[in-house]
């Protein structure tokens, strides 16, 4: 008998479209891998990979191929080097605290060697020449004295600083305080003799321009540098001599312009 018609309004119900019996199918049943399928051999999808369309067979059977991870290679380009400082600067440099700025910095990893004066650095290769130069300007500095807010400021230099107040306390009759506030613009100021000086102050071992004192912003320090005949003396160890290099200034620092010895 032909199908009743549909009354007009209501939604024709279309029978589910099921297979004929040895129809190859073109994906699997996800119930029938479960063990629950409830259609059994009507399935529309495939109960094994027998049953699936030959151009399906291949992406269900072929896995992606894929190589085992070697992770032998993760300890390669790591060195391990010992960085000694002088025997005099190992309780105020080794220290935990320097230690934390250093690997801050550098990334490595670094152990405290007191007993070897030393610091054992571990890292690759860039991450060791890193500390090693690190660690050359902090003893180079601490060479005239140092402290914690010092080696802070040789390694993590404050850039933000516009300006630094320079003040010099007398230590000797006669001799005047002085204060003076250095900028970007006005970076210096001299010590000696010569009229044009700064700070004049007059000695039988003082010359025309003695010493220079200079404000670095990018590092967010202040300098001493010698231009000295007869030499210039910081926490009583004489400057490198003739304008040859600058040394940090901290504060309590003492600044001598001729032999302490004399």
């Amino acid at each position: 008998a032909p199908p009743a018609p549909t009354p007009p309004g209501a939604v024709p119900v279309v029978p589910p479209q099921r297979f004929l019996p040895g129809t190859r199918k073109r994906k699997l049943c996800v119930h029938h891998a479960n063990g629950n399928c409830r259609y059994g051999a009507e399935c529309n999808f495939a109960h094994g990979v027998e049953d699936l369309a030959e151009d399906c067979q291949e992406a269900v059977t072929q896995k992606p191929k894929t190589e085992r991870m070697d992770f032998s290679g993760l300890e390669a380009g790591r060195l391990t080097k010992n960085l000694t400082v002088p025997q005099d600067q190992v309780d105020s440099v080794l220290t935990a605290a320097t230690r934390a700025l250093l690997v801050e910095v550098t990334g490595a990893e670094i152990e405290v060697l007191k007993v070897k004066r030393a610091l054992e650095v571990t890292g690759t290769a860039a991450q060791l020449e890193k500390a090693e130069k690190a660690l050359q300007r902090v003893v180079a500095h601490c060479n005239w004295g140092a402290n914690d807010a010092k080696i802070r400021s040789i390694l993590r230099p404050r850039v933000d600083y516009k300006s630094a107040r320079v003040r010099l306390a007398s230590m000797a009759p006669g001799l005047k305080d002085f204060n003076r506030t250095l900028t970007a613009d006005k970076a210096t100021f001299s010590i000696g003799t010569d009229a044009t000086c700064a700070l004049k102050v007059k000695g039988p071992l003082v010359s025309r321009s003695h010493a220079v004192v200079e404000f670095q912003p990018e590092k967010g320090s202040v300098y001493i540098v010698d231009t000295s005949t007869n030499g210039t003396f910081l926490n009583g160890k004489r400057l490198p001599p003739k304008a040859s290099a600058k040394v940090m200034l901290s504060h309590g620092d003492e600044l001598l312009l001729q032999d302490p010895t004399h």
